[in-house]
């Protein structure tokens, strides 16, 4: 199974926020994250700029 890293970008900074996900989707204005235990977790950001699979990353944005 594929688990991503998840990175906050904003100003230019990227800061690791959390792993081991498996399920992303925007919702009211946030990120919804499923991990590979089935853990919920909601980010504050407003969009998704990059799914990587390659390095399992993905980067979120906020304005």
């Amino acid at each position: 199974m594929c688990e991503f890293k998840v990175y906050l970008e904003e100003s230019g900074q990227r800061k690791e926020i959390t792993k081991n996900i498996v399920k992303a989707k925007l919702k009211e204005g946030k990120v919804v994250l499923m991990g590979s235990a089935g853990n919920i977790m909601k980010i504050d950001a407003d969009k998704i700029l990059v799914v990587d699979t390659l390095m399992q990353e993905l980067i979120l944005g906020k304005d």
